[in-house]
């Protein structure tokens, strides 16, 4: 098999479309499944002469006729755009002035500057000639074999102030020695960058009681405009802090994606809090307290017991980071339950140390428990957002 290459232009390869010398709908290609917005996006690329994937064809040695074999959905989405079946949209991030001033364009309305852009756009095509049967196929399965990114490998590819920062607390990280060693898992996939940037724009917005979307990250990392230092210096002294347990630990916890980012952002709120006395020592005595009581569902406590029962708790905080681990009730009761724990472990010491003020923590529980029912999560949930409790200050 040979892949023999060229350049044409679009008007080039639509009009050998329409003329049938390439067919977009052999047996084995799928259907048209596009959305508009993607193929609006393939559009926009054009006309910013951004890079289009190459396509490849299957050329019949007999006819000369050609078979897409990959690139279906690309060429489908140009020959509607020169069609009319769908319009420009010139609000796509990054924002281009002359693209904006087309918006809601469709093809034959835009200025002859712009079609001869469009149509003068090369796209590389790869003929394959010389083929046995099977040759084919085999690279359509490869060329098409799942690489699915995750969301932060695919934030990864937005150069600005924010990726930069996120990768400084990344490399700090590491420098301080939490690894998958003290972790209990890797960065593979970027999951600590995943991490970070999620606890930061909790801090950027001052609340956990707003979801944190993709789409958000993917607006933080797009935007030009840096982490506030504040944000970056609570998380970084929120890491060292962590990292500093290390030598006081005596009981083995290990965290997933979701619980760290818990605890991250409890301990930021102690050092936004200016508890000076939560030490490295203090943090890792309430890590132990917290590991035991989890594994021994049990609580010291008689008014934190009377709130919520501690297998209750447990229970909860144990679905909850790892199961709808992004929502909002999610991630609030994850943070209750460690406030509630950290109160119990406060009121066990000497007295030398003053309870955390929670009552409205307290409050969120306390209207379920008056009334003899059985807690309900998302109701508990529900009241922390009204109660403010969502608020990091």
């Amino acid at each position: 098999m040979r892949l023999l290459p060229s350049d044409p232009d679009i008007e080039t390869i639509v009009s050998r479309i329409k003329s049938g010398d390439i067919d977009l709908q052999p047996d084995f290609q799928r259907g048209e499944v596009w959305s508009r917005a993607k193929k609006q996006r393939l559009v926009d690329s054009v006309l910013r002469d951004w890079h289009v994937p190459p396509i490849h064809v299957i050329e019949d040695v007999q006819t000369r006729k050609q078979e897409v074999l990959d690139g279906q959905q690309r060429l489908v989405a140009i020959r509607d755009f020169i069609d009319g079946e769908f319009a420009l949209d010139g609000e796509i991030e990054p924002i281009d002035d002359g693209l904006a001033t087309l918006h809601g364009s469709k093809y034959r309305d835009l200025p002859e500057v712009w079609k001869r852009r469009f149509n003068q756009f090369t796209i590389r095509l790869f003929r394959i000639v010389d083929y046995r049967p099977g040759e084919p196929g085999e690279l359509f399965f490869r060329l098409n074999q799942p690489t699915s990114l995750t969301g932060a490998e695919q934030r990864n590819a937005f150069f600005g102030p924010v990726r930069a920062q996120i990768k400084g607390l990344v490399e700090a990280l590491d420098e301080m020695g939490l690894g998958k060693d003290f972790l209990g898992f890797s960065n593979s996939r970027m999951a600590y960058d995943d991490v970070l940037s999620r606890v930061a724009l909790s801090l950027e917005r001052g609340s956990l009681d707003a979801k944190v979307k993709s789409s958000d990250l993917i607006e933080l990392y797009r935007s030009e405009a840096p982490l506030a230092p504040e944000t970056t210096r609570l998380i970084h002294e929120s890491l060292k802090l962590f990292g500093d347990t290390r030598d006081h630990r005596s009981v083995e916890m290990k965290f997933n994606k979701a619980t760290l980012s818990t605890w991250l952002l409890f301990t930021v709120r102690c050092l936004m809090r200016d508890y000076d006395w939560m030490s490295a020592e203090t943090l890792a005595n309430f890590m132990n307290y917290f590991e035991s009581a989890r594994l021994l569902g049990s609580l010291q406590s008689e008014q934190v017991a009377s709130l919520a029962p501690s297998e209750w708790l447990f229970n909860v905080y144990e679905s909850r980071s790892t199961a709808r681990v992004a929502d909002v009730s999610s991630v609030l009761l994850r943070d209750a339950t460690l406030w509630l724990v950290f109160d119990d472990f406060i009121a066990a010491l000497d007295g030398s140390i003053a309870r955390p003020e929670i009552d409205q923590l307290r409050s969120a529980f306390a209207q379920d428990s008056s009334t003899g029912q059985p807690l309900e999560d998302d109701s508990v949930a529900r009241r922390l957002v009204e109660n403010g409790w969502g608020r990091l200050a």
